[in-house]
Order: structure tokens, then C-alpha cells, then sequence
């Protein structure tokens, strides 16, 4: 037999071979493809106990109730439920459990000439994680820096980092020159920030931009602020502006939170619809009025008075300055007062990181001050912000079907407000993220 030859019928034999083994792996593919697959595992059921429970809905009190959690939802909640035999007992001991809370007014990311968009999501993760470990389950980010809020929303949706569920601003809208319009520098340097317009037409286009991006919601700062140098009793837009920013946001079915310190701008807010009002320091009488037959809410963010006080002495502020601030601080106070006599819905927020995030709970014991019982305080951190979000069947409550928020602090918030400030035990969607019972 020649070479030739020999060589043809060895490749003869490789290509039946290589042909025998293609065909077998094809029918094993098959095969495994008809096979039945098995079911995926059942949700592992917990069974969450403590010593108390506050239903935030009607203000009791249950006694040694019992949590069921599957996945990441709650089953049911009982006083003395029967614990099915399957379901993994956590016991809480003598503490008492809240809903997670809703932090409805948070800056995630840097901020200052050297914080870019890389640097102010890497920060706004390390202050995500302080917040949730705060007991903040939920949060409201009120606009950053290039969209990272919404970089940092989805990535904790994905579970790629800790952190509370995000509804996000995208990036907030100002005038030029106005509130958190950007860095101040010399004119040949000026450079409006993302959020930036004038006239009508220009934030019809900012607003729509928004929501193209991600955006939840619209967050539009109308007056000065005490942080931006800006003057916070001038209204910085237009009526035609301001009224083009609401319009475009509820034809897209959303809704708009508007920074306002200043009564003018309070009262043209309220006349055009807003649905929310962030800080409200010096609301008047008839701004208070028009925010009540509107039922539109105030989200008073009470503790930066002090914090932006102490921030201001380190940024060696003068004399006038300082007195300015504390002026506003107790007019705000009592501002909130009489909100709160009105009937006006008041909402959790803290305007971090003016307070520092991780100390989210700080707020409570002021909005106690201004005249809320503890159970308003923490009604203004659960279901009333849930309510806004229209979210209540997910998050604000501890109610069958939510989502497994759930915190613990070993003591009677309802006695003592301030217990909240150390909250032991923290569990998000049925996964705990502080444990320090």
C-alpha cells in the first residue's frame, strides 16, 4: 500500500471519529434539553419574633408579634402567628421593629471643583451604605452629578452594591446663576452646570431630558439657597419657567419636588401645582393656606439650620452672616409649627450631606420639637413618603405583601423619639444588613 494511500484512509478513520463524537455530544444536548429540569428551590421562610411591633398605619403597639418572611417579601404579621415548622426562627429578643425608613431628601455623590462623575459614584456608594446601615431602607436622591444617582439606583437594584431603593431626580434644575447652578468662578471660566436653562421652551427640553435618562421625578430649585451664597428669599424663575417644568412632568405622569426657601416662591409652587415643597423656611400665612387646600406636602429638612450654622463658623463666616442663619433657623422652626397645626402632610428629609449621611435619624427629634407626636414623626418617614411614591404596596408599612424592610431598636421609639438614632438591626428585601442586637 502506497503512502498515499495509507495517509487518505487514517484521515478517513479521524473524520468518522470527529463526525461519531459530534453526533453524540448532539444527542446528549438533546437529551439533557428533554430532560425535565428541577424546580428552582422555594424561597427560604423566616419567622422574624421581637418583644413589640408598631403598626405605623393605626399607631399600636403589638405585643410579641411574629413576622413571616418569604424571599424577599412579608407573608404575614400576627400577634402570636403560628410558626409554621419549615421556617427559620430569627428572635429579636426584646427589641421593638419599624418598617424601614424613607429619607425623602438625600444627595448621594461628591461635591466641590474636584469631585468628577467617577469619584461622586464611588462616594455615593460608602454613603448609601451608611444610610441603609442608619435604618434607611428607602430614599428620595434629590439630583447629582451627571446621573450617578441613577448609576447608584440601579446598581443596588442589581445587588451589585449595598443600599436603600433609590428614586432618583437625575440632575436638578436651576436658572443660571441660581441655586446649585455650579461652581462660581471668574467669567472667563463660568460654565453653566447639566441642569441648567432659562426660558419656557429650554426646561420643557431639561425636564424631558430627565426622564429620558431614568429619572423618577423632577427636583427644580426656584429660589436662593443658604448654601449656594444665593439670596434664599428671591425667586429665581419665572412663572412661565416654573410652570413649564410642572406641566411637562405631570403630562409625563410624574412629579415634581420644588427647593423653596422664600414665601414668594412657596406661594407661585403651590398656585401651579407642585408636589412637594423642600424646606419651606419662610413660608407665610398665605403660602401656608394655598399648601393646605392643596394638600401638598413640606419636607422641612429642620436639622440643617444647625448643621449649616456650625458648617458656616468653620467656613469663617461673619457676624451679620451668622446672625442671618440662626434668624432663619428659628423662623423655620416656627414655621413648620404652624405647618403642622394647619393639617399640612410633613415629610422625613435631612438634605444630606449637610447632615452627615449615616445620621439620617437625627431629624426625628427636631420634627418632635416643631410639634409632631413620635408616631406623626415616624408615620412622616414610612407611609406618608410611600404614599407620595406610589409605592405603598411595596415599602412604608409592615403589612403582608411588602417588601421584608424591617428595622429594630431595643427600645419604645413612641417614649422616646430619639431611640431611633441607634437603630441594632436593619433588613432589606429580606436580607439583613446590620445585626448588632
Amino acid at each position: 500500500m502506497s503512502s498515499l494511500l495509507a495517509n487518505a484512509i487514517r484521515n478517513s478513520r479521524r473524520l468518522v471519529l470527529a463526525s461519531s463524537a459530534l453526533l453524540l455530544a448532539g444527542l446528549a444536548q438533546a437529551s439533557e434539553a428533554e430532560a425535565p429540569k428541577a424546580p428552582p428551590a422555594p424561597p427560604e421562610l423566616l419567622a422574624i419574633k421581637a418583644a413589640h411591633l408598631i403598626d405605623v398605619n393605626t399607631g399600636k403597639v403589638l405585643d410579641n408579634p411574629v413576622v413571616l418572611v418569604e424571599g424577599d417579601r412579608i407573608k404575614a404579621v400576627g400577634q402570636g402567628l403560628a410558626i409554621p415548622p419549615e421556617a427559620r426562627q430569627v428572635d429579636l429578643g426584646d427589641s421593638t421593629l419599624l418598617p424601614g425608613l424613607i429619607d425623602f431628601h438625600v444627595h448621594l455623590g461628591g461635591f466641590g471643583p474636584r469631585i468628577g462623575t467617577a469619584r461622586g459614584a464611588l462616594a455615593g456608594a460608602k454613603q448609601a451604605k451608611a444610610t441603609l446601615e442608619s435604618g434607611f431602607t428607602s430614599l428620595r436622591n434629590m439630583g447629582g452629578r451627571a446621573f450617578t444617582g441613577i448609576a447608584l439606583r440601579d446598581a443596588i437594584a442589581d445587588g451589585d452594591i449595598p443600599g436603600p431603593r433609590i428614586f432618583d431626580a437625575g440632575t436638578l434644575l436651576t436658572t443660571t446663576g441660581g441655586h446649585c447652578s455650579g461652581q462660581v468662578s471668574t467669567p472667563e471660566e463660568d460654565q453653566d452646570g447639566p441642569g441648567v436653562a432659562n426660558g419656557a421652551e429650554a426646561f420643557e427640553r431639561k425636564v424631558r431630558q430627565q426622564f429620558k435618562y431614568g429619572a423618577d421625578f423632577i427636583k427644580v430649585c426656584i429660589t436662593g439657597g443658604f448654601m449656594s451664597g444665593t439670596d434664599p428669599r428671591v425667586t429665581q424663575f419665572s412663572e412661565q419657567e416654573l410652570k413649564a417644568v410642572i406641566d411637562t412632568a405631570h403630562r409625563y405622569r410624574k412629579k415634581v419636588a420644588v427647593h423653596a426657601h422664600g414665601a414668594d416662591g412657596i406661594r407661585l409652587a403651590a398656585r401651579l401645582g407642585a408636589d412637594s415643597i423642600e424646606h419651606a423656611s419662610l413660608v407665610d400665612d398665605e403660602g401656608l393656606k394655598l399648601l393646605k387646600q392643596k394638600n401638598i406636602p413640606i419636607v422641612p429638612t429642620l436639622a440643617i439650620d444647625s448643621l449649616a450654622l456650625e458648617h458656616a463658623v468653620e467656613a469663617g463666616a461673619n457676624q451679620y452672616n451668622l446672625a442671618v442663619l440662626k434668624q432663619t433657623g428659628t423662623i423655620h422652626k416656627q414655621n413648620i409649627g404652624k405647618a403642622i397645626k394647619a393639617g399640612i402632610p410633613i415629610i422625613y428629609g435631612t438634605d444630606a450631606p449637610i447632615t452627615p449621611h449615616g445620621t439620617n435619624p437625627v431629624e426625628f427629634h427636631y420634627l418632635v420639637e416643631a410639634g409632631l407626636t413620635p408616631l406623626q414623626a415616624i408615620q412622616a418617614a414610612t407611609v406618608t413618603p410611600a404614599k407620595w411614591l406610589g409605592a405603598s404596596d411595596d415599602i412604608g408599612s409592615l403589612d403582608a405583601g411588602r417588601y421584608a424592610d424591617i428595622i429594630a431598636v431595643h427600645a419604645d421609639p413612641l417614649a422616646d423619639i430619639r431611640v431611633l438614632e441607634k437603630v441594632q438591626w436593619v433588613m432589606k428585601g429580606g436580607k439583613v444588613y446590620k445585626n448588632e442586637l
